[in-house]
């Protein structure tokens, strides 16, 4: 509707130009004939009596020129602008498809994933958060994998490492379970993923189906980004 108002403003602009430049032209004619010399000439329609007249009213004339002259300049440019508004509108409208049929894409995988991981429940994902999280930029067109992901998806790679290290240290240190479950419940409410305290055998079947998901999604939609998976649970 924006769109639609400047285009008849551009109109109503053109429009005006031509009536007060062609409006001054004609004034300036009448007034030219009729306060000089010539309103009392006998209409003459010769070649010498046309060049006389032309001759006569040729600065009002020129007012005429320079108005058409104007007119066919902002006609040109009109056009111009027209054909390049036209061009991104194509853009933004292809942009946008391309969007929401990679969204959709992405949201028909990830259901189909989740359905082959009885611990998983779809209802505890955010698909939209997780999209746009590694998109952000997929409504320009642009699917690129956004660097607060990986730093997300490094976040819980390097968490589970580190727990993995601490469940297999030979000092003796003692892994706790529940630690590392609330602070995984933080890593993956980061990329839209909601999980609840659980006891140890449960929770290690979700984390474990979760953590399956996470790659599978990364090795299928960030092929060329250096993602590292999230790795294997050695604690127990």
């Amino acid at each position: 509707m924006n769109n639609v108002n400047k285009f008849n403003r551009a109109i109503y602009a053109f429009i005006s130009i031509a009536i007060f430049g062609y409006g001054i032209c004609i004034l300036s004619v009448f007034l030219t004939v009729f306060q000089g010399d010539l309103r009392d000439r006998i209409i003459c329609l010769n070649s010498d009596c046309v060049e006389r007249f032309i001759k006569a009213v040729e600065p009002a004339l020129s007012v005429g020129k320079a108005t058409s002259d104007l007119l066919v300049a902002i006609a040109t440019a009109g056009g111009i602008l027209i054909a390049l508004w036209s061009y991104l509108t194509s853009v933004s409208n292809s942009a946008l498809g391309n969007h929401i049929s990679h969204f959709s894409i992405f949201q028909s995988y990830l259901n189909s994933e989740i359905a082959k991981r009885n611990r998983v429940n779809i209802g505890s994902i955010d698909t939209f958060y997780w999209y746009n999280l590694v998109f952000p930029k997929s409504k320009s067109g642009i699917m690129v994998v956004s660097k607060k992901y990986k730093n997300y998806i490094e976040e819980i790679r390097l968490h589970i490492s580190e727990s993995n290290a601490i469940a297999s240290t030979p000092t003796g240190e003692t892994f706790r379970y529940k630690p590392h479950q609330a602070e995984m419940q933080n890593r993956l409410s980061n990329i839209g993923i909601t999980i609840s305290m659980q006891p140890r055998i449960e929770y290690y079947e979700i984390e474990d189906q979760l953590i399956s998901l996470i790659d599978c999604i990364n090795s299928s939609f960030c092929l060329e980004e250096e993602i590292q998976k999230v790795g294997i649970r050695k604690y127990s």
